[in-house]
């Protein structure tokens, strides 16, 4: 189970967790936690999120005599 550190406090009806404290949750509530801002991972390498983005290509005007 991967460890996580919160970065929000956050409780439930039978769990209560306060900023800076280490979690023990399954993969997905760590994606999901790192993913909404409200944990970082500890111990391991952060899940890499990838984003696509068109490249586009940069023309500029130039002024003829």
């Amino acid at each position: 189970m991967p460890k996580v550190k919160l970065l929000t406090s956050m409780a439930g009806i039978d769990f209560s967790h306060n900023a800076g404290d280490i979690i023990d949750c399954n993969d997905a509530e760590a994606v999901r936690f790192i993913e909404a801002g409200i944990a970082e991972a500890i111990g391991v390498a952060e899940p890499k999120v990838e984003r696509a983005t068109a490249k586009r290509k940069v023309e500029t005007a130039t002024k003829a005599d």
